[in-house]
């Protein structure tokens, strides 16, 4: 996931550019994939990533714009003109190989509406990456309209992909025209000099020689380089957001049914089928208020909000605290800084000194560069990093245990199910970096002021589906929004026990799926490290305070 906020840009829904019926920029991985292999990273990462909101009928929707380079983001036009010379060189030679990529039938289409791009300040700089931001759109409502694209590509990236003005006289420059966008013929070029036969000889045996010890490496036991088969595969990825659509069919059907069941008092109490409030109370007999706390079903229809749910307060284990206090003491937010890039991302205590974390956030950290902030306030503490599994889809896991001294934090218990936990309400807390771009305190950390510390996030939501993704990987699926930047942190049930490490969103038409690794897979990582988590597998029994529901029955 991303996580450098470069830019926004408000946008009408006709203003997407579509390549075989779908909108080019929700087939961002799948252009950076194909980006990556046929032209390199650096040309893959030239295309920022997007993150979509829709909008409705009352409001226009948005794109915003991320990075993996950490810097000041600054507007192409905004450069010195030594810094655009520099830039326009770098966005020459590597646009330059798309150009053959867009003459090839199978990746045309794709190609050429990531080049279309909306014409405000679509290069962005930070530090020495250029990034294109606003490809994928054309203004005016014009996402549709191919006949508008050539003039505009023309006057937007398309200048980038020309030859410098002054190696040659203005009228020798060519304007760059996707041959997609016109229907004029391309005037043949001049045929090439013919070589003497005897001039291939050389490279047909450079041929024959490297065909010959290709095939030696590829023998059974001599293979230097033997191709992984992925642990987790594409497949059971998909196969998992598939039964996350029946889940939430089934989901829907329950939901109707408690409607259409319920009955509402006449003292203002609406008590559904299965006989227990909305909130899964249990009601008490008219004429009489609730308690002042009570238990409250794990699977009730509506989830009780975290600052009403009570859980012990870990210490002493007699007192009570509130939810939301429980998981804001534990939880923390990682800085991983690298020598080209950064990247934030979230964490918890697992015991005394030691945070479980995504691996995918400190992958590309440099020595000594991996740095906790924690409620408590102070300087950014140092990491030791102790144990690593990952990527995910090779090792069929993503975890990194951290060490850090004098981080005196209260460790968050493990449950470890016996049974199935779907419909069961959890919550995701973390750092997600979309709303740590507008967080007054984290640009203050940015700043060196240590004691600004963020707010945690906190989202809630439903186990939808349990899936097995790998022989030793399965995966909680909820509905719990996540984004860049909630990478690691917990997801915990309403009794404050962790029921999972969220870890990556796969983005849908509609909306996104959030995948939680789960305990099973998670306590497998940390055998063999200093980690001695608490494990439990008793079943939830939720404690909340009835305060809303009293002060109702007495109005």
């Amino acid at each position: 996931m991303a996580d450098q906020f470069l830019s926004k840009i408000r946008v009408k829904s006709q203003d997407f550019v579509e390549a075989n019926g779908q909108a080019v920029l929700q087939r961002h991985e799948e252009l950076r994939a194909l980006l990556a292999k046929r032209v390199g990273p650096e040309g893959a990462a030239l295309f920022a990533e997007p993150l979509i909101n829709r909008g409705n009928d009352a409001a226009l929707g948005s794109v915003s714009w991320y990075c993996d380079t950490v810097g000041d983001a600054l507007p192409f036009s905004q450069l010195s003109p030594a810094r655009q010379e520099q830039i326009e060189s770098y966005l020459r030679d590597h646009l330059r190989p798309l150009q053959s990529m867009a003459e090839d039938p199978a990746t045309a289409d794709l190609i050429w509406g990531a080049l279309s791009s909306y014409g405000t300040d679509d290069i962005v700089v930070v530090g020495d990456r250029p990034f294109i931001v606003n490809w994928g759109l054309l203004p005016d409502g014009n996402g549709a309209n191919v006949s508008a694209r050539p003039r505009h590509f023309e006057d937007t990236l398309g200048r980038f992909l020309q030859a410098p003005v002054r190696a040659r006289p203005v009228a020798e420059v060519p304007p760059v025209v996707p041959a997609a966008f016109v229907s004029s013929p391309v005037p043949e070029a001049p045929a090439a000099r013919a070589l003497s036969p005897v001039a291939w000889v050389p490279l047909v045996v450079l041929l024959l020689l490297a065909g010959g010890v290709l095939f030696w490496l590829l023998q059974p036991g001599t293979r230097l380089f033997p191709p992984k088969s992925p642990v987790v595969t594409a497949q059971a990825t998909l196969e998992a957001q598939e039964a996350t659509n029946v889940s939430l069919r089934k989901r829907l059907g329950t939901l109707q049914d408690a409607l259409a069941g319920a009955v509402c008092r006449k003292d203002g109490v609406l008590i559904l089928p299965d006989g227990l409030t909305p909130e899964g109370l249990t009601p008490p007999k008219q004429g009489t208020g609730f308690p002042e706390t009570a238990r409250v079903s794990p699977d009730a229809v509506l989830p009780n909000v975290p600052e009403r749910v009570l859980v012990p307060d870990g210490q002493s284990g007699e007192n009570t605290q509130t939810l939301l206090q429980h998981i804001e003491a534990s939880t923390v937010l990682i800085l991983s800084r690298g020598q080209k890039r950064s990247s934030i991302g979230s964490g918890f205590v697992v015991g005394p000194g030691l945070i479980v974390t995504n691996q995918h956030v400190i992958a590309n950290a440099a020595e000594g560069g991996v740095r906790v902030v924690h409620k408590k306030g102070g300087d950014p503490l140092t990491a030791q990093v102790l144990k690593v599994q990952g990527p995910l889809a090779e090792t069929g896991g993503d975890f990194a245990l951290l060490r850090v001294e004098g981080a005196d934090l209260p460790a968050l218990t493990l449950f470890r199910s016996a049974g199935t936990q779907k419909l069961q309400h959890v919550i995701a807390a973390g750092f997600p970096a979309d709303v740590l771009e507008l967080d007054a305190d984290f640009a203050a950390l940015k700043t060196g002021q240590a004691t600004s510390i963020p707010d945690l996030t906190v989202t809630d939501g439903i186990i939808n589906t349990e899936q097995q993704l790998g022989p030793t990987t399965r995966v909680l699926m909820h509905s719990a929004p996540l984004s860049a930047g909630n990478s690691g942190g917990p997801l915990v049930d309403m009794c404050g026990r962790v029921v999972g490490v969220n870890s990556f969103v796969r983005k849908g038409p509609l909306q996104n799926r959030s995948f939680a690794l789960s305990i099973e897979t998670l306590i497998t990582f940390l055998e063999g490290t200093p980690a001695d988590p608490i494990v439990t597998d008793v079943a939830c029994e939720a404690l909340a305070s009835t305060s809303p529901f009293v002060a109702r029955a007495k109005d």
